[in-house]
């Protein structure tokens, strides 16, 4: 279908050479070619990512009336009738609010995605400034050079960047936080350029001096990953390098305006920005990618959010106030440590006690101390009093050790979301609620997961957790694997969404005695250790149970 489709788009840019080769500025010319093939391009990178109906009428309609909308935006050249380019602004428009409501209906905002779904939102002002080339509209103090510019930039390095750089995030396996701060860049300066064109030399300047600095870092990130195919290696690690070379002659233009003294004609960036970008940087970048053919990390996952969200305070009589218990009976976090395995997993292989204490909670007696990081102590101290007025995960600076009441309670699974959900409640010794943690378990793609929701202020905090077995240890930890394969991670979720957050942690338990387990809870920020809890764990009788 697509291969027709690029068939029909090459007789289509042949065709309206042929016929304009006399009157044809290369700036026209570079525009059609973004529409004839590059958008096309990408559809197998956007569409069939998500499993949503919704979504799939979308993306079919999407593919269905492409040749239409981008044959009108040929002949609104050809004719020089712009209401023909008003087809090809309105099929942009529905492009980006399919890419909203990607974003809308998305259960986890990864930012890779995000760059994905940016650069659809980014072609609407691309048919919006060609549209008003091919109308002669008047915008603002722009001559129609300057419009049609203006539309090649948003047809080319405002749409396709942000693209590029999300099938990177796909398959990048580390410096994750670098690669975040650069897509934030990368999303936003054609905003920041846009303003500085219009308001501020300076702002413009600035604009394209941090856009260049994301550029370069992007491309360090290019050359240091690993790819799967060495021809598509070698096409993306050119067209990075090139860029890197373009966007300075960028720099350079921005500053000679800035200076009023312009060293680049807007002629030459035609060629040097215009030509040079579309047949060695955006060109080579489409093929490469089109081999490597990047798969979002959540393909196939099946991973569920509870749907119950906090008010100011949450408190162990949370469940009750939200009408959410049920009237399930559960002794312990998993009714059976069978439901969690996978290869890297198996129950039977640790100390009896560990599977005891997660299948029987309530019979066992925790204690807990909790250690702040120094670094992050005075912080701590202002968190301690916000978590003792909202009744969650209200962890003491003091560093004694001190004993947790367990109290767990079913909840009612039509109204969380997920399946067999079982409240752990604790409280310490002045009776002030620790944690309110609603735990589920849940399988996808063979692994099993524990999946651990904390309702917070008209939010709610997952923790998604994998399982391991070290020797007779269990490891329980939402860090991802190198191969950033897996459901694992920390999300935050809100009313606009589910996010992923810049946590991370790790809970090692092991047999200490006969009757006694010892657990050890660490927590990163930004791959920085922050917080260290650790637990005592008892066997006790039901009769010394605090009720």
């Amino acid at each position: 279908m697509l291969k027709r489709k690029g068939l029909i788009s090459a007789l289509c840019f042949m065709g309206f050479l042929a016929a304009e080769a006399p009157h044809i500025s290369v700036a026209e010319a570079l525009v059609l070619l973004s529409i004839l093939f590059f958008v096309p391009g990408i559809f197998p990178f956007v569409f069939h990512q998500l499993p949503l109906r919704t979504a799939q009428f979308l993306e079919s309609g999407f593919i269905q009336c492409y040749p239409i909308a981008a044959f009108f935006a040929v002949l609104a050249l050809v004719t020089d009738i712009g209401g023909f380019a008003l087809i090809w602004w309105l099929y942009t428009v529905f492009m980006a609010l399919y890419a909203i409501l990607r974003l809308w209906k998305t259960k986890i905002h990864r930012i890779e995605e995000t760059s994905v779904l940016f650069g659809l939102i980014y072609l609407a002002g691309g048919g919006f400034w060609f549209f008003a080339y091919a109308a002669h509209m008047q915008m603002m103090q722009f001559g129609p050079l300057i419009i049609l510019l203006t539309a090649v930039h948003f047809h080319y390095s405002a749409f396709l960047i942000p693209i590029f750089n999300g099938l990177l995030g796909r398959i990048i396996r580390k410096n994750r936080i670098l690669y975040s701060w650069i897509t934030s860049v990368i999303l936003f300066s054609p905003l920041l350029i846009a303003l500085g064109i219009t308001f501020s030399k300076t702002l413009d300047v600035i604009a394209v001096g941090i856009y260049m600095a994301a550029l370069y870092l992007h491309a360090f990130l290019v050359f240091t990953t690993d790819f799967r195919s060495r021809m598509g290696k070698c096409l993306i690690r050119l067209s990075s390098a090139v860029l890197m070379i373009t966007i300075t002659f960028s720099m350079i233009y921005s500053f000679g305006v800035f200076r009023q003294d312009v060293t680049l004609t807007i002629n030459q960036m035609i060629w040097i920005h215009g030509f040079v970008n579309a047949f060695f940087v955006i060109l080579p970048a489409l093929i490469g990618w089109r081999i490597e053919d990047p798969k979002s990390f959540d393909a196939g996952s099946v991973k569920t959010f509870s749907r119950i969200y906090g008010k100011r305070r949450i408190g162990k009589d949370f469940l009750a106030a939200r009408q959410a218990e049920s009237n399930a009976q559960f002794r312990g976090l998993v009714d059976d440590m069978g439901s969690l395995r996978s290869k890297d997993f198996s129950p039977e292989k640790l100390a009896p006690f560990i599977p005891s204490f997660y299948e029987q909670t309530i019979d066992y007696d925790v204690k807990a101390k909790v250690t702040w990081s120094t670094w992050f102590r005075p912080l701590a101290m202002v968190y301690e009093w916000f978590s003792r007025r909202t009744g969650q995960i209200h962890l003491s600076t003091n560093r004694d050790w001190y004993r947790m009441y367990s109290t767990i309670k079913g909840v009612d699974s039509k109204k969380d979301g997920r399946e067999k959900v079982r409240a752990w409640i604790r409280t310490n010794e002045k009776n002030e609620t620790i944690f309110t943690a609603l735990y589920s378990v849940y399988r996808s793609n063979g692994e099993g997961y524990m999946n651990i929701s904390l309702p917070l202020p008209f939010s709610s905090m997952t923790g998604i957790l994998k399982p391991y077995h070290q020797k007779k240890k269990l490891v329980l930890t939402s860090r991802r694997r190198k191969s950033r394969a897996g459901d694992e991670g920390i999300y935050l979720q809100t009313r606009a969404g589910t996010f992923p957050l810049p946590l991370s942690e790790t809970f090692l338990i092991e047999a200490a005695l006969d009757n006694r387990l010892t657990a050890v809870h660490h927590m990163w920020l930004f791959g920085i250790k922050f917080l260290t809890v650790h637990y005592s764990i008892t066997h006790i009788t039901r009769s010394n149970e605090r009720t």
